[in-house]
């Protein structure tokens, strides 16, 4: 069997840092050719900014949204999905950035909450899942011992700790006042937990 650093499994790319920046960027660059495809029949049509955005929702974000609720998301794949999100938005309303329109205004026109933020609401959804899941699972299993029950024999690497999906999960809690456990345990409610996945998306944005 050949070894190898990166391989595609489902339709997403694996590599073997563990990290999400190969797959971010591959959906990046796949969600700005599926806008470019519909720039002069959609984007640059009289069609309604109503209807634009419905179209956008349904047939854009789903490709880049695909399998990102297992990103682990460092700032700079955060920025560069923000981006992402302006020039998407831009597109659709047909405004340059020479016009210097804000980030915020862009939001306002649109309702649409930043993509990132959607990703994150995505992330908390599945960490819910994991949560609530029965105790015979395997994944139920992992994530209890990740928490709470670290291997006896389990060592830590020496130099910067990588930075996992559950450190991301960590960070995506804290504005929340939650930790990892505390988190597990709200999860648990399954009305309180949707609830705060829904305040992961704000409408707007700033800037």
């Amino acid at each position: 069997m050949e070894i190898v650093d990166t391989f595609t499994y489902l339709r997403s790319q694996l590599n073997s840092s563990g990290g999400s920046a190969l797959e971010s960027n591959r959906r990046i660059s796949i969600t700005r050719s599926c806008m470019q495809m519909f720039d002069r029949r959609i984007w640059r049509s009289k069609i309604s900014t109503h209807t634009k955005l419905r179209l956008y929702n349904v047939y854009i974000l789903p490709v880049f949204l695909y399998g990102a609720e297992t990103w682990s998301i460092t700032k700079a794949i955060e920025r560069r999905i923000n981006t992402l999100d302006q020039w998407c938005l831009r597109r659709i309303l047909n405004i340059t950035w020479s016009e210097h329109v804000t980030n915020t205004e862009i939001h306002r026109r649109t309702g649409q909450p930043l993509l990132s933020d959607i990703v994150r609401a995505r992330r908390l959804k599945l960490f819910g899942h994991l949560a609530q899941a029965d105790k015979s699972q395997d994944h139920s299993h992992a994530l209890r011992a990740c928490i709470w029950h670290s291997p006896k024999n389990w060592k830590r690497h020496l130099g910067r700790p990588r930075h996992t999906w559950l450190r991301t999960v960590e960070a995506d809690l804290h504005p929340f006042n939650l930790g990892l456990a505390s988190g597990f345990k709200k999860a648990q409610d399954r009305t309180t937990w949707r609830t705060l996945t829904r305040t992961a998306m704000s409408p707007t944005s700033p800037e």
